[in-house]
């Protein structure tokens, strides 16, 4: 048997003004391709030949090009139609929260599963791997058969969901059957910081999803967040259980129905976890906490969630605040123009310049004036530099403003080591994110979300979204469970 396998990750923010190019994806073809989906020993140890198509991965971003999408979507299209005549099923690694600028349908997932579904008929087994925070319909789940997110957020358990789905694929191919995704989409749409799955309600819905896999009939399940950062009429949270065999949808109808109705019952429980305040409050607080180091992250401009990078609001806060001494990184402010204009300067010299692009708001100029202590690399993970970052120590205090060429979510320690500082050496330290990266959790001593504006403004509330369906909650208030078709 064979098997044609695809990877497209993309997770887009309307709000940001970049648009992804394709000269921003990792494109990975052949055993590059195979090896970075992390699958191939589970389809070879079953003796399935695998047949890659490409893998194509951008960190999160503004909306896609459709140039970009157009050549990502076509290749696996093309490749599928050359192996057609030889495959036995097929296996995706998508994210599901990618917009396509000029897509009608504005979701890549949702149009790349149509066209495929199109060309290999009703009865092809197609398993797809999400994300949590992509969005899911019925209309896309009558075009699979298998569909299963990683559980956790922060995504501890991304590579696990993917093999997962990968030997459920394989337990298909060698006994086929009918199988169809059960749905019950949800009238919720809360961001990722009020999901996290060590809080309450996820923590209990992933109980609940854990427990039905324990049953045979159950063969797969999962709870899926959503995304609400570019409109869309596929917003909204859903409940997806596969049964096992056609005799078994009955029961997983019970349990698709008892999991939506845990999260409409407990939906207020989807709110932020641990601390959170304004900007200043945020200063202030982390400031008093005696231990190092604190993290600080900048909700309103998560590079994590597509957000430019671009924000110097809270560069502007730490220089109005009384810093009593303290050391303090903000990692870090993006401004390619700043970076070309340090790139002349000598490490020890001093420096005055306007720091923000003034894109919007958040991003407004500020005057720093300081001295260029380190000169490192923006790493932006798996050891792929984004250029020469530039450390300057504002004159007259501890705080240091890494400036970088592009929006690099600063989350592992490696990427403190190629900026040429070291974490730990800091009582405060700002990143651009909304709840911490994993990696970042175990070296954090004290942690506050600062509630900042931006392109990923956790009171979303406000934001307008004119497509999806209403009333939606928690933008409208509603007392009764009302699925969406």
């Amino acid at each position: 048997m064979k098997v044609f396998v695809a990877h497209v990750h993309a997770e887009c923010n309307e709000h940001v003004t970049h648009d992804g190019k394709l000269e921003d994806f990792v494109l990975l073809y052949g055993d590059q391709c195979i090896n970075s989906m992390h699958i191939r020993d589970i389809f070879e140890g079953h003796g399935i030949e695998i047949i890659p198509s490409i893998f194509a991965g951008v960190n999160p971003t503004g909306m896609i090009e459709r140039r970009a999408y157009d050549f990502i979507s076509d290749s696996i299209l093309s490749d599928l139609r050359d192996h057609l005549d030889e495959i036995d099923g097929i296996y995706l690694q998508l994210h599901g929260a990618s917009g396509i600028r000029d897509l009608d349908c504005v979701s890549g997932e949702h149009d790349l599963l149509r066209r495929i579904r199109e060309i290999v008929g009703k009865y092809m087994p197609i398993a797809v791997a999400y994300d949590p925070h992509g969005n899911v319909t019925a209309e896309l789940c009558s075009r699979v058969n298998i569909l299963r997110c990683f559980r956790e957020s922060p995504h501890i358990d991304t590579v696990d969901t993917w093999r997962t789905v990968a030997e459920k694929l394989v337990d298909l191919m060698e006994h086929r059957r009918p199988m169809k995704p059960i749905v019950r989409k949800l009238p919720i749409i809360v961001e990722g910081e009020r999901s996290v799955s060590a809080n309450e309600p996820m923590r209990s819905i992933n109980r609940l999803l854990d427990e039905a896999e324990t049953d045979p009939r159950v063969f797969s399940s999962s709870y899926h967040v959503g995304y609400l950062r570019h409109d869309d009429d596929k917003l909204g949270a859903a409940v997806v259980v596969v049964p096992n065999t056609p005799a078994d949808e009955a029961y997983c109808t019970e349990v698709a129905e008892k999991v939506a109705r845990y999260a409409w019952d407990h939906r207020e429980e989807f709110t932020f976890g641990g601390n959170f305040g304004d900007p200043a409050d945020s200063v202030a607080r982390a400031v008093a906490f005696e231990g190092k180091t604190a993290v600080i992250t900048d909700s309103g401009d998560n590079c994590g969630a597509g957000s430019s990078g671009s924000a110097t609001v809270m560069v502007r806060e730490l220089m109005a605040a009384d810093l009593r001494g303290k050391k303090v990184l903000v990692a870090g402010v993006k401004d390619p123009r700043a970076c070309e204009e340090l790139s002349h300067v000598k490490v020890g010299d001093h420096v005055t310049f306007m720091l923000g692009t003034g894109e919007n708001e958040v991003s407004e100029p500020v005057e720093i004036s300081g001295v260029l202590s380190v000169v490192g690399e923006a790493e932006m993970g798996s050891q792929k530099s984004a250029g020469p970052c530039y450390i300057v120590t504002v004159d007259g205090t501890a705080l240091d403003v890494l400036v970088m060429p592009q929006n690099v979510q600063y989350g592992h320690m490696e990427q403190f080591h190629a900026a040429g500082v070291e974490f730990h050496d800091y009582d405060i330290v700002v990143v651009k994110m909304g709840y911490l990266d994993t990696y970042l959790i175990p070296e954090t001593a004290y942690h506050i979300m600062a509630l900042t504006g931006g392109p990923t403004d956790q009171l979303y509330e406000k934001i307008p979204i004119r497509r999806m369906f209403r009333p939606m909650w928690p933008i409208d208030q509603m007392d009764e469970l009302i699925y969406i078709e």
